[in-house]
């Protein structure tokens, strides 16, 4: 045990005195951050201390719930890396979806029959197609967890004894049904409730998300509220910018917050708002500029990232993607596949075919070893035994040198027989993801083909998982999938009204909409090209009217604005 007054960040990271007093605060607080003030990071920290200094001791655990399955991936996965895999199994981090689905999967039973959903419910989007029996919306199954927790004070006790602290991430993005189920859980228990959001990044309002939820969560939770509004990893040249815009679109009270927002124009090296005349002229210009990045500024490919509003039909991403290539530089569509490797057995996979398609793997191995050790049930001689066995069975059928020349489909069936004969019973007897539904196979044959197609693009096998993983691959996605992640270099391709005003504008769209765009903005650490095109081949001749608004503010604060008319990578 570390005592608190000892306690020091982990990985020799530093923070402000704000910061450091969140991490360690006791009570009940709510935490705005603004955009890049590390609030995964904050989280993580926070759970290291709660943990090491063991005012979560053995047997409580922490408790941690995240709007979206990546979101709930990274900060389990910043835990694990922050403090070691022993004490982050006490760290259990789920989707409010999960969360509430697994209390409906396992206690049901406490409802009246004629309130309880069928068995084999299945899940559906809008509330047309839901009956409250064999489909049910995700708000109606918060409803009805809410109901089974109010109706068994024993189970409301055990989960409040279970989890000692709690963390809710993403909090701006909560909608009424959801808040009303944590309040009734823990608002009036011991547990100590931490929550974190950025007004600014509530893009998710289509989903209801609560208005003034953390004025409400003060109020009902008699806690803090704390605001940090700084950006500590972009450049600082960026920091200012990002401030700006933030100051500009949502004023704060100047005595919450401490910011410079004097405007300073940007480089325009690495910072511009590029237009060019047709979509061909602007995805080789910004081919041979990431290929730049790479070459000259040393810049990994995987810190880079072009973000798109939205992706339909892939009507953004493919001819970047095909320009790129052209370049000899490999991109992976992140929207595919992102929420497949932000599942356990999505990692299982990526670790088993890293070992199936290379010679040696350690790290590969490592995370394969955990997986099965964390889910197994047998004790350590038997794990011994059966870990054992894998390695020799991955052993016999080998995907590199000689092997690289196999098909998928025989790459295809190893990695079932391995899957079923070592990880899919113990996977589902762990995650309660998997207990129900068509979740475990749709991960798997999505990992698969995604897999098959980067083959084709690929020298090798262990280059097909690289492309995947988005190892040595520059990242696309859409915004939305993007927070909580940073990049040494963004591209936000497609500020055009057919991506974000497409169906008008009101006062409360461009609000929305300037928050996706921020989101965008300060995902950059030190290089951001904004981009438009006059003409795609999707949408044809593109209109300005309505994001001109947010395009002219770009431009107010810093950013050079361009006109490209020449095949120059100089002139960006």
């Amino acid at each position: 045990m570390i005592d608190t007054s000892m306690w020091e960040p982990k990985d020799g990271l530093k923070f402000d005195k704000k910061s450091l007093d969140i991490i360690k605060c006791d009570n009940n607080v709510a935490i705005m951050a603004g955009p890049g003030a590390g609030k995964t990071e904050i989280l993580a920290q926070k759970a290291c201390f709660i943990l090491e200094t063991e005012l979560c001791s053995w047997p409580y655990n922490i408790l941690s719930i995240s709007r979206k399955r990546e979101s709930a991936s990274n900060i389990k996965d910043r835990v694990s890396l922050r403090c070691g895999n022993v004490l982050s199994e006490r760290f259990h981090s789920f989707t409010i979806e999960a969360f509430t689905k697994s209390i409906v999967d396992r206690f049901m039973h406490i409802l009246p029959k004629n309130e309880q959903p069928s068995e084999d419910y299945k899940l559906v989007f809008s509330s047309r197609e839901s009956n409250f029996r064999d489909k049910l919306t995700f708000d109606q199954l918060t409803i009805i967890a809410l109901k089974i927790v109010k109706s068994s004070s024993t189970l409301m006790s055990s989960i409040r004894a279970t989890y000692k602290f709690v963390f809710i991430d993403e909090f701006q993005d909560l909608n009424g049904h959801q808040y009303d189920f944590v309040k009734e859980i823990f608002c009036a228990s011991q547990s100590v409730v931490t929550v974190v959001g950025d007004t600014k990044q509530a893009i998710m309002k289509f989903a209801n998300a609560l208005p003034d939820g953390f004025v409400k969560f003060k109020l009902d939770f008699k806690a803090e509220l704390k605001i940090i509004y700084t950006n500590f990893r972009a450049a600082p040249e960026l920091k200012q910018f990002i401030d700006c815009i933030g100051h500009e679109w949502w004023p704060i009270n100047a005595e919450s917050v401490s910011s410079n927002t004097e405007c300073v124009p940007l480089d325009k090296d690495d910072y511009s708002l590029l237009f060019f005349n047709d979509e061909a002229h602007e995805v080789k210009q910004l081919s041979l500029k990431i290929k730049k990045w790479i070459v000259e500024d040393k810049i990994k490919p995987e810190e880079i990232a072009i973000l798109f509003r939205a992706n339909t039909n892939n009507n953004y991403s493919k001819n970047i993607n095909i320009a790129l290539l052209e370049q000899g530089v490999l991109s992976v569509n992140e929207s595919n596949i992102q929420d497949y490797l932000s599942e356990p057995l999505g990692k299982v996979l990526i670790s088993l075919l890293c070992l199936l398609t290379r010679p040696r793997d350690i790290k590969a191995w490592e995370c394969l070893r955990d997986s099965y050790v964390y889910c197994s049930s047998s004790n350590s001689r038997h794990n011994d035994f059966e870990l054992t066995r894998m390695l020799n069975l991955i052993g016999e059928d080998r995907f590199y040198g000689e092997g690289d020349i196999k098909t998928f489909d025989e790459l295809f069936d190893i990695t079932i027989k391995i899957m079923n004969e070592f990880f899919y019973e113990n996977l589902k007897r762990t995650w309660i993801q998997y207990q129900q539904g068509t979740l475990m196979e749709e991960t798997f044959h999505g990992v698969l083909e995604e897999l098959k197609e980067a083959r084709n693009i690929s020298c090798s096998w262990a280059g097909a998982v690289d492309l995947i993983s988005g190892v040595g691959a520059v990242r696309m996605m859409t915004i939305h999938k993007s927070k909580g992640l940073e990049f040494e270099a963004v591209v936000l391709l497609g500020l055009e009204d057919y991506s974000y005003f497409r169906f008008g504008m009101t006062q409360k769209k461009l609000d929305e909409e300037r928050s996706t765009v921020f989101v965008g903005l300060s995902r950059a650490k030190s290089k951001l090209l904004v981009s438009s095109a006059m003409h795609r081949q999707h949408t044809g001749p593109s209109s300005f009217t309505h994001v001109n608004s947010i395009i002219n503010d770009l431009g107010k604060f810093g950013m050079n604005r361009s006109r490209v008319d020449k095949l120059d990578i100089l002139n960006i």
